[in-house]
């Protein structure tokens, strides 16, 4: 799905036969499209069910973080929800994870795992896209955001209970411990 959220029909603009479906959700292809409407298989249905217009895209080829970037823009006003990975509630993690596996990259599921799975950036060489991880001192990574464009973090805030941009907060930056870059290899 590359929709925040859909419902998927069983016809071109027929009732509603699966409501909910999120963004990162893999639907195979059962046709060509009609009146822009994608035909696609899901588990269970013993007919493909309809996506509306727009609310369907091929896998990509490649990526960059930006392009990920770009997608967790997307989802920005989000409700944060501790353990969700949907653009209906998500927390920080779940962001990354989402952003990054809808472009055909699987990164672990937690900030601390995710921080084991990429790449160390020196301070100052980070582009918009690569991730900041946060720790309190003595403890395991237990926050993660994208770096944005101009020193502004975009991340799941539990404090603000939604997905934001902003600048770098004081609180964040004191709690800053790495900043990484996903690596992605074959799909």
């Amino acid at each position: 799905m590359d929709a925040v959220t859909t419902a998927l029909r069983d016809r071109p603009g027929g009732q509603v036969v699966l409501p909910g479906v999120v963004l990162g959700t893999r639907l195979a292809s059962a046709g060509d499209p009609v009146d822009g409407c994608q035909p696609v298989h899901v588990p269970g249905q013993d007919r493909p069910l309809w996506a509306p217009p727009g609310s369907v895209a091929p896998l990509p080829a490649s990526a960059t973080a930006v392009d990920v970037l770009a997608l967790a823009r997307r989802l920005r006003a989000a409700a944060y929800l501790w353990g969700g990975m949907s653009g209906q509630g998500i927390d920080c993690s779940g962001l990354v994870h989402l952003a990054w596996r809808r472009f055909g990259v699987c990164l672990p599921r937690d900030a601390s795992d995710q921080a084991h799975a990429t790449e160390p950036v020196p301070p100052g060489a980070e582009q918009p896209g690569d991730l900041h991880f946060f720790a309190r001192p003595g403890r395991p990574v237990h926050h993660v955001g994208f770096v944005a464009d101009q020193g502004h973090l975009l991340h799941a805030c539990y404090q603000q209970r939604h997905v934001v941009e902003e600048p770098m907060p004081p609180e964040r930056a004191a709690t800053l411990v790495a900043t990484h870059r996903v690596v992605s290899g074959p799909r």
